[in-house]
């Protein structure tokens, strides 16, 4: 039995001296990662790499509706949407609350600026 889970990656590019550098625009690509079922609980599962199974090591519930990982690639996909659009909710609140405090922060330096005048 495998079990999914879908990940942002994204890869560093060459410059034009040929040397990997961070893209200076993003580039992110989805993939799909496979895990060997390790041992099946009552309660779930533990995955992993058959290869390497004291290393990489995961428990994943049979009930719970967040998992770590998923059956179907079409749950795994699914759940890949859901973090994602919860994800850039989150970065979007985030954003605002960082340039609303920039916004704060400059008013509070234009009045020690005018009483140091």
């Amino acid at each position: 039995m495998k079990f999914y889970r879908y990940i942002i990656r994204e890869y560093a590019v060459h410059d034009i001296d040929g040397e990997l550098t961070s893209p200076t625009f993003p580039n992110p690509t989805v993939e799909l990662y496979e895990y060997d079922l390790i041992k099946e609980t009552p309660k779930g599962y533990w995955i992993g790499d058959k290869r390497f199974p004291e290393l990489i090591r995961k428990w994943v519930s049979k009930t719970s509706k967040k998992r770590y990982a998923y059956p179907t690639t079409k749950e795994a996909l699914i759940n890949f949407i859901m973090r994602n659009e919860k994800r850039v909710k989150i970065l979007e609140y985030q954003t605002l609350s960082c340039k609303m405090a920039l916004g704060i922060a400059k008013q509070m330096k234009e009045k020690l600026n005018k009483k140091i005048s």
